[in-house]
């Protein structure tokens, strides 16, 4: 055989070609699949960095504008180890370095947000900075061919969230008012220079221009039909106590007219159906017909969005209420306005109203229309918008025009009863919240004591009084404590959340600027937006 033919058949051989190629493949097929588990691990991770950085930085802005409260609950709620979202793939052993986690309060430019260069607040936005290192398992393997691979990938998330005051809603907001003898009373200047009704209606102004009419960004809200816009946001009704004579309110409420409606004695001229008893705290079932009866006893206003002409125009005018001139015949309303009800712009100093006014001649009872403000309100349900009932009183249940003897009351103390008048309102107001309705109370002038019908006589004809008190009623009406609220003018009620405004603790300007603070929500915003460290 010829050297040049063994060359021929040399290089014809086939034979152990594959496993050539293959040697030089198998690096290459594990480098593709190696970072395709390397990458696929590092997205779950960058994933779960940036949802631990997004709940820190809403945990953070739950707490502004105090900036320790803000910096102390984003570091609670995010990833680093220990923390409420602190991600096993994020921390020790799995991970190269655990997370660590910068929390900044600062301030940013928004519409509606209370406003760090006015000197309102120190911050009113967080921003959350994270970051960690992961390992690489397959891409680092590759050094056993040679090849240098990534030893580990860095991650990094950011969030900023701004405080509750920039994004509300949408609300059914049922506003109750005491209107008994004890608010025609002066304030004597705790709250305002008047009597306590018109203190009182001031508060709910606030409430009124802090609420979005419809939706942001409309120059205007438009045409009401009804009292209600086109896109409402936040509609609001107005609910009074003691309950007044049918027909009444509106042609002297609304109309800004001297006059005052008539009251009547309780309980309300209705069949109530099954009432609820004190040991099994559930709302009455009740007929429209009944209902209708109670609403023309207890409602000022229906729910109602007419409160200001855009959601910008707190910002923009001097006097942001809307009031209307009421056209009515006899004392029916086409357009109902809450504004004219609860005193125009007055604490705005603009052109006030007269507004409703404490008749006097009855006492207390709140059962009544807290029950007649959660059916109305269950009633009216809107798609995605929340019940919430703003109860103010001064706490002492005492309806001493309500008798015993009446065929409309129940000897058992249960709603509508004469007896446990105090227990009755915690019980009805039970119900309301269990049925997913929220209860913000405002103690105004609570005194001492109270509740003087909530007891019985024992067998030896001794009084024993059940232990209830103004403050303790109101305390366990309020969903928590923290809308559990009264004013420098009270008694001191233990639990009740402490508010300041413009350096005045407690007044009810400071409760009702809170109350409509917490209806907003604190909420993510783009990183963007210019933020700038509070110092």
């Amino acid at each position: 055989m010829t050297r040049a033919l063994f060359l021929r058949r040399l290089f014809r051989n086939q034979r152990g070609a594959v496993a050539v190629w293959m040697a030089l493949l198998i690096p290459l097929s594990l480098g593709v699949a190696g970072l395709v588990v390397d990458i696929g691990y590092a997205y779950i991770c960058q994933r779960e960095l940036q949802m631990s950085t997004d709940a820190a930085a809403m945990a953070a802005a739950a707490q502004l504008p105090t900036p320790s409260y803000a910096i102390s609950a984003g570091t609670r709620f995010s990833a680093s180890n220990g923390s409420l979202n602190g991600y096993p793939n994020l921390n020790t052993p799995l991970a190269l370095t655990d997370v660590s986690t910068t929390v900044t309060p600062g301030c940013v430019s928004m519409a509606g947000l209370p406003q760090c260069a006015a000197g309102s607040v120190a911050a009113n936005a967080v921003r959350v900075m994270q970051t960690t290192t992961v390992p690489t398992f397959f891409i680092k393997a590759m050094t056993i061919f040679g090849i240098k691979g990534a030893q580990s990938i860095t991650l990094s998330a950011e969030s900023t969230a701004v405080m509750r005051g920039a994004q509300r809603g949408p609300y059914n907001v049922a506003l109750v008012l005491d209107t008994t003898a004890s608010m025609q009373q002066s304030d004597g200047g705790s709250n305002c220079h008047g009597s306590k009704v018109q203190c009182a209606e001031q508060g709910a102004q606030i409430l009124l221009a802090e609420f979005s009419p419809c939706l942001p960004g409309l120059s205007n809200c438009g045409t009401a039909t009804n009292g209600n816009v086109n896109n409402a946001v936040d509609e609001v009704s107005l609910f009074t106590f003691p309950a007044q004579k049918a027909g009444t309110q509106v042609a002297n409420d609304e109309a800004c007219r001297s006059n005052t409606p008539n009251v009547i004695d309780y309980p309300d001229s209705t069949d109530y159906g099954t009432v609820a008893h004190s040991a099994n705290p559930s709302m009455p079932s009740i007929t429209t017909t009944d209902l209708n009866t109670l609403l023309s006893q207890y409602q000022v206003v229906p729910l109602s969005s007419n409160y200001r002409t855009s959601d910008t125009a707190y910002a923009s005018g001097s006097y942001p209420l809307n009031p209307l001139t009421i056209a009515h015949s006899g004392v029916t309303a086409s357009n109902p306005s809450i504004v004219n009800a609860v005193g125009g712009n007055s604490y705005f100093g603009g052109n006030g109203c007269t507004g409703m006014q404490a008749q006097g001649g009855v006492n207390t009872f709140f059962a009544g229309a807290l029950f007649t403000a959660q059916e109305y309100l269950a009633a009216s349900s809107r798609a995605q918008a929340s019940n919430v009932i703003v109860l103010l009183s001064d706490g002492d249940a005492n309806g001493g025009t309500m008798s015993s003897s009446s065929h409309k009351l129940n000897a058992d103390g249960s709603y509508p009863s004469a007896s446990y008048q105090c227990q009755q309102a915690i019980d009805v107001a039970a119900a309301v919240k269990a049925a997913g309705t929220q209860i913000y109370v405002v103690g105004y002038g609570v005194a001492g004591g109270g509740c003087s019908t909530d007891g019985s006589y024992d067998s030896h004809h001794r009084w024993q009084s059940s232990g209830l008190t103004a403050c303790s009623t109101l305390r366990q009406i309020a969903s928590d404590d923290s809308q559990f609220f009264v004013d420098t003018s009270s008694t001191r009620c233990s639990g009740a959340a402490s508010v300041t405004m413009n350096g005045q603790t407690n007044t009810l300007s400071a409760i009702f600027k809170a109350i409509a603070g917490d209806l907003t929500h604190p909420h993510l915003v783009s990183n963007a937006i210019a933020f700038t460290a509070s110092n």
